[in-house]
């Protein structure tokens, strides 16, 4: 097993046959989520119809909730595969699959080849790495431009190319344009502490500053110039005001206050190698910073890279669980440093201890998380519970080989079966969960509901989570009904009108009282899952299952 990880074209290629199945596999098999994909993706759609390549229109306005380049990605693939989940979701597939490779060359070049390759595999198979590699999102994409930029830049940094330098500045101009100018302010802090750090701040003096500087501008700037002369004042409110600023200074959401937050969705996100990360992170502190070799430096980057986007988002009070997600490139190759290290003849006793300690709290970790996992489906989504009983058993399965191994002190069998098991755990996940849960977490099935009950020319509302996946799948614009005032005005037309919301706020549009009063009755003809269909005229020969009126 170690000579394949020695032997490059070899492991690209099993590497390449593992990033098809988790990212490819059934990449269109479910609908788009919402309200994030379908955010996105209905973005992208209308960018389509319009045959506009640069200005983000969503329910024909212009919205500058991100630069244009991951919705142009979006678009493009839905001019060539058409308007679908697949090809909505290849932009991030693909650039998943470019991460990997990023990322081997990266651990190879700044450690050795062993490292870039156990890099590559936990990055491949982490939950957050898969979830976002099947997702319609900016982030994957951002993500694997952030990778380029400091793979090209320790290219230049070690062989002291300066056209590396150049083409890093590219991939961070390519970042900015895909999700806004933070993400060249972070990677130039992490790489100024680190030269800092190491004391090869002179390295400077030999890097081309003055001309990747230009090339960051003459990729970068022009779209934001354009933005500004074609909207004006409303592109620079919106985006560098709400988006950028207002949402750093104050939280857009009901959680995320918290200091800890980012905490938990390092260990969630990152599983299951998250759970050698304390022990990760001691050894690679020890090795930067009491250790004098140039490997030991390199960890240095490693751990500034971390540390500045989770402070960074730390202190944001917008705080979303992907927004780190960039911060896992450090976390795998600090867990691949580890595993190295581990792997070696002569390991260190600290080591050996922390990998023991590590590898049975991972067990304890699955036996209990599948439990707690199983009981809270069985209380919120009872009708899955037998897939995803199966699901666990895969997981099981695939953790006893790991164990079986461990034991036997096959300890490089022991780090890819445990990458084996998350991929078989994927397998009855993807067909099976996830088909089951299709109806009750995306707005496909209620649009299809929608359509064979409306007219061509009655109008939709919807609360706001449901707009984007409603108009997506119904090519309806809906009005936004999330405020009680305009949920009641938008009843109250005259001709019948529909509305997408949650049984909930359906019944207490009639049981609270507030202000001002629905008097008129309303009626639910399909429901599913939270949401429901109402309307305020039945239309002849429906039927409902609910009428409502207040009394």
């Amino acid at each position: 097993m170690n000579k394949i990880l020695e032997r490059p074209i070899l492991f690209i290629l099993i590497l390449s046959a593992l990033a098809a199945y988790l990212f490819f596999f059934r990449l269109g098999g479910m609908a788009l989520t919402d309200p994030d994909e379908t955010f996105y993706a209905q973005t992208s759609k209308e960018m389509l119809g319009r045959q506009e390549c640069l200005t983000p229109y969503l329910y024909d306005k212009p919205q500058f909730e991100k630069p244009f380049l991951f919705y142009g990605l979006v678009e493009w693939s839905f001019k060539i595969f058409g308007v679908n989940e697949f090809a909505a979701r290849l932009p991030s597939a693909k650039s998943a699959f470019l991460g990997l490779i990023a990322i081997y060359v990266l651990g190879a070049l700044l450690f050795n080849k062993r490292v870039g390759a156990l890099s590559a595999i936990i990055l491949a198979t982490n939950v957050e790495y898969v979830v976002l590699s099947r997702a319609c999102v900016t982030d994957m994409v951002l993500s694997t431009f952030m990778l380029l930029g400091v793979l090209f830049f320790f290219c230049g940094y070690l062989k002291e190319k300066g056209y590396f330098y150049l083409l890093s500045s590219a991939m961070f101009a390519l970042a900015t344009l895909t999700k806004g100018p933070v993400f060249i302010i972070l990677p130039a802090t992490a790489i100024f502490i680190y030269l800092i750090l190491s004391g090869d701040l002179k390295a400077v003096k030999k890097m081309p500053i003055f001309q990747s500087v230009l090339v960051f501008i003459v990729i970068a700037a022009p779209w934001y110039i354009l933005m500004y002369k074609l909207h004006g004042k409303a592109f620079i409110d919106s985006f560098f005001g709400f988006h950028n600023v207002t949402r750093f200074l104050e939280s857009e959401h009901r959680i995320g206050s918290q200091a800890y937050y980012n905490i938990p969705i390092v260990f969630g996100g990152f599983f299951p190698w998250s759970v050698f990360l304390p022990f990760g992170f001691w050894h690679a502190f020890k090795r930067a910073f009491l250790n004098k070799g140039q490997e030991d430096k390199r960890l240095i980057f490693i751990l500034s890279w971390f540390f500045v986007i989770f402070i960074f988002f730390t202190i944001s009070s917008t705080k979303l669980p992907t927004y780190i997600f960039p911060s896992f490139i450090s976390l795998a190759i600090i867990t691949a440093v580890f595993w190295d290290d581990f792997l070696r003849k002569a390991a260190p006793k600290g080591v050996i201890s922390g990998m023991n300690i590590s590898y049975y709290l991972l067990l304890a970790a699955i036996v209990f998380g599948a439990i707690g996992v199983l009981t809270y489906i069985n209380f919120k989504y009872p009708f899955i519970v037998s897939s995803a009983f199966m699901c666990a058993v895969f997981l099981i399965f695939g953790f006893s080989l790991s164990l079986a191994a461990f034991i036997s002190k096959k300890f490089i069998w022991t780090f890819f079966l445990i990458a084996y098991s998350l991929a078989i755990f994927a397998y009855p996940l993807l067909t099976l969960v996830l088909p089951q849960l299709e109806p009750y977490e995306t707005s496909k099935a209620i649009s299809q509901k929608l359509l064979s009950l409306m007219k061509p020319e009655e109008r939709l509302g919807s609360e706001s989570n449901y707009l984007a996946g409603l108009a997506f799948y119904t090519g309806k614009i809906p009005t936004d009904i999330d405020k009680h005032h305009l949920l009641v005005q938008f009843l109250s037309s005259k001709e019948r009108v529909w509305c997408v919301m949650k049984e909930k706020n359906h019944r207490e549009l009639y049981e609270l009282d507030t202000k001002p009063y629905y008097t008129r009755p309303s009626y639910m003809l399909y429901k599913i899952g939270k949401r429901a269909i109402v309307t305020n005229i039945v239309p002849s020969g429906a039927a409902y299952i609910l009428k409502r009126e207040r009394r």
